[in-house]
């Protein structure tokens, strides 16, 4: 019969703890019983240092909204996707925030892969939803039940009022606006891009267990708090008024916990892969399958136009894709 228990990880411990493993010298692991005291290989983990990956998590995402309000939901996904790429990537092969650097067989390659996938991406946002009628697809988003077709934010340039409700009208100060959502879509690529790097640093530096799925209950945890955090604050900036849409309740939840085993499989394809080849490759993926979705399931993307870029941009994101994974052979 398992018992369940949880350790705790610590970086504080002095040299020679008895119950440290040799490959965490530098950690202090404190055993908290659950149900009678002992610890088993089904102890739950937590390290604290890790939490702060979730929490910076959560903390990008609520950077969305507001960015998507300011800028459109185009724009947005460009940078903070493209951000969110390149500064995942970057941290393994410089080895940045001190972690270790990953080895490439071949880093020519690699670079070049990149390069492929922030192309396409730039292209998928040329990808307009159109409602087919005048076969170039630039006609206008037809819309279902009041609301706009564009189900990818990669692929839509439908204006934010269109998109998300309650949001602002455009004001006067158009290029302020525009800066300020830049700015704050950057910021937020930076911030997904290093939610696994307090992960890697304690890895790295020997202050933690070295399997992956040992992280991903002090990471959710982190996204759990942040996000409360930031719930919190909106409940008082609304001035215990907050608005909240309860047909999207239920899909949020079902969309959430298809996330979640998505990024519990993401901590796996880190360890297997390195940031460098995990990260152009797992950024690329959402704006092939979802592009493919609006063409065949919510026909959304039509017109010789908009399959040309599509068709083009899926071939570059697929090669940059194939690039990245031969350079770590």
């Amino acid at each position: 019969m398992a018992r369940l228990s949880l350790q705790f990880y610590l970086f504080i411990s002095p040299q020679g703890d008895d119950h440290v493993p040799p490959s965490h010298a530098n950690a202090t692991i404190y055993d908290v019983p659950v149900v009678d005291g002992r610890t088993d290989p089904y102890a739950v983990k937590f390290i604290p240092y890790a939490v702060l990956g979730g929490a910076l998590w959560a903390t990008g995402n609520t950077l969305a909204v507001p960015v998507i309000n300011l800028i459109g939901l185009g724009l947005a996904l460009l940078i903070w996707g493209a951000t969110n790429m390149l500064m995942g990537w970057a941290t393994g092969v410089f080895g940045l925030f001190g972690t270790e650097k990953d080895h490439l067989e071949n880093e020519a390659l690699n670079y070049a892969g990149v390069s492929l996938a922030v192309v396409a991406l730039l292209i998928f946002t040329q990808v307009k939803p159109s409602d087919g009628d005048d076969g170039d697809g630039l006609g206008k988003p037809t819309p279902t039940n009041g609301a706009s077709t564009s189900t990818e934010p990669m692929l839509s340039q439908v204006a934010a009022s269109d998109v998300l409700p309650g949001a602002p009208p455009p004001k006067k100060n158009a290029l302020l606006r525009r800066l300020l959502g830049m700015g704050m879509a950057a910021l937020a690529g930076v911030l997904f891009g290093n939610n696994f790097t307090p992960v890697n640093y304690v890895k790295d530096n020997g202050l933690g267990p070295s399997q992956p799925m040992d992280y991903v209950f002090s990471h959710f945890t982190g996204i759990y708090l942040a996000a409360t955090f930031w719930f919190i604050v909106y409940c008082i900036q609304q001035r215990s008024n907050p608005k909240v849409y309860p047909n999207a309740i239920l899909p949020a939840l079902v969309s959430g916990l298809m996330w979640a085993i998505a990024q519990t499989a993401w901590f796996v394809a880190n360890d297997a892969l390195s940031l460098a080849v995990a990260f152009p490759i797992i950024t690329s993926g959402p704006g092939i399958v979802s592009s493919l979705w609006g063409v065949f399931v919510f026909k959304e993307i039509r017109g010789t136009r908009n399959l040309g870029f599509l068709s083009l941009a899926i071939v570059l994101s697929v090669a940059g894709c194939v690039m990245i994974g031969l350079s770590k052979a």
